[in-house]
């Protein structure tokens, strides 16, 4: 029996495990086009939003010419242009996918699961 190929959505998962990558460097290894990356993208976060397991995270894009960083850019596209020096050399946004049990750190993880057990 042949084994059934990953989704679009699935290797991306799999390619942002671990580590941060642009969109278009996602394309390139996927093999498509990199507005069909963010459209993907946007679908995986609200997948990712109901997983206990895994969090999408997102560095922001950051002007090459005076540092501003966008903090509070919700969107998946890259800036056309900074707001505060209207310079164009904007670094594209990154992804990825961290476990949450890495959040909380290894050395804490002993005193996690006791109190998880003191809920339930």
């Amino acid at each position: 029996m042949p084994i059934p190929e990953l989704t679009i959505r699935q290797r991306l998962a799999e390619l942002l495990t671990g580590t941060v990558r642009s969109s278009r460097q996602l394309a390139e290894l996927v093999g498509v086009p990199e507005r069909q990356v963010e459209d993907h993208l946007g679908h995986l976060i609200k997948s990712l939003a109901r997983d206990r397991a895994r969090r999408f995270v997102m560095e922001p894009p950051v002007c090459q010419d005076c540092s501003f960083v966008f903090r509070e850019r919700r969107r998946l596209t890259k800036p056309s242009r900074c707001p505060r020096c209207r310079s164009e050399a904007v670094s594209p946004p990154r992804f990825g996918i961290i476990p949450l049990c890495s959040i909380s750190g290894s050395d804490n993880s002993a005193t996690d699961a006791r109190s998880l057990d003191r809920r339930s």
